[in-house]
């Protein structure tokens, strides 16, 4: 298996970050230092260098440099397959993202086929009891590991909705306009609905070879309402449902009306239901079936960022789960407030530790 490796990662003006500057020849790598020194920034950093807005899902007028001025920027040098890949990610002067991959402007949809990169945060604990739309960006971010053009496509379903929409709002009587429009949410939402329900499949699958019962939780999952079994089905029901989408104002069908329900398999019990502790093997279960999935299809293992692990996860846990990371030979990235957790854990380990310093914050090998 051709493993991926993050290599080096330099910062610059980014968050709490004036400059970093930091090299990686371990698998496991962990940043520990007090709460707000800025370690689960450099996790988001790494995050960046995959299509989207990273794991705290930030626009990026708030990455820049809390206390100072200047455009932030990211370099990543990452090794892949055995050849390297250089990322340039920042704001130019002009307020616009701009992307280089090894010097060339890009976009960075374009490596999402080469990069594989996935995180776990503190925030997603509360993924089952949340809304519709938090699960729903969540599989998302899956899904886009399998398939580099679904958040193109999330992003052109979404356009077309809001014209739709703003039809109505404009109260526009005239069919034609609604028929284009509503036949690229057909055509596109189709594929993004279809796409979500393939990739919950193959997750399913993943954890009934891969994950020995009693381990985690195995779970049922799938993604109402039931789905259409066509582009002119879904159009048809957008046609029909017009005079009741203007009364409300706002498109009534489509993948931005869908939920990922997660049902605690032994249980029968909906995600929701679960108790906190059930809650988390869950989403254990299926960020484990994510990581092995990609394993298997792309025969290389993803990158993982875990952000404050030790904080939302107890020993039993946290142990099940790096027993299975292990299964996957991912290099790691983690943050925590105390290392010593993991020392005995037979792990290719390093440690930085993040101190503020009259010259700004600086990273200390430990």
């Amino acid at each position: 298996m051709d493993n991926q490796h993050l290599r080096r990662l330099n910062l610059k003006n980014f968050r709490s970050h004036e400059k970093l500057e930091l090299d990686f020849n371990s698998n496991f790598i962990f940043f520990s230092g007090p709460n707000g020194i800025g370690k689960t920034n450099i996790l988001e950093a790494i995050s960046l260098c995959s299509p989207g807005r990273g794991l705290r899902f930030a626009n990026i007028d708030e990455l820049r440099l809390i206390s100072g001025s200047g455009n932030w920027h990211i370099s990543a040098l990452f090794e892949v397959e055995r050849e390297f890949l250089e990322l340039e990610i920042g704001i130019e002067n002009n307020g616009k993202k701009s992307v280089r991959v090894d010097g060339k402007k890009q976009p960075l949809n374009n490596v999402a086929s080469i990069l594989k990169i996935i995180w776990l945060t503190p925030v997603m604990d509360r993924l089952w009891m949340g809304s519709s739309n938090e699960r729903r960006r969540f599989l998302d971010r899956i899904v886009m590991n399998f398939f580099p053009d679904h958040p193109r496509d999330c992003i052109y379903y979404d356009r077309a909705l809001r014209q739709r929409n703003l039809l109505f709002k404009d109260n526009q009587k005239d069919d034609a306009w609604f028929l284009a429009i509503e036949r690229q949410m057909a055509e596109i939402g189709y594929r993004v609905d279809l796409n979500r329900r393939k990739i919950i499949v193959k997750l399913l699958e993943t954890q009934k070879e891969n994950i020995e019962p009693g381990f985690f939780p195995f779970l049922e999952a799938n993604l109402t309402p039931l789905p259409f079994s066509n582009s002119e089905e879904f159009l048809e029901e957008l046609v029909k449902n017009r005079i009741t989408d203007r009364n409300s104002g706002r498109t009534s069908i489509g993948p931005h009306k869908s939920d990922l329900i997660v049902k605690h398999s032994a249980k029968n019990i909906d995600a929701k239901y679960c108790s906190t502790g059930e809650q988390k093997s869950l989403l254990l279960a299926l960020f484990i079936a994510n990581a092995l999935a990609i394993s298997k299809q792309f025969n290389k293992s993803p990158i993982i960022l875990l952000d404050e692990i030790l904080a939302h996860l107890d020993q039993e846990n946290l142990e099940n789960l790096f027993n299975k990371l292990k299964q996957v030979k991912s290099q790691i990235f983690a943050t925590g407030t105390e290392k010593e957790s993991f020392r005995n854990w037979s792990l290719d380990f390093k440690s930085f530790d993040l101190k503020s310093t009259d010259e700004g914050i600086k990273c200390f090998v430990t």
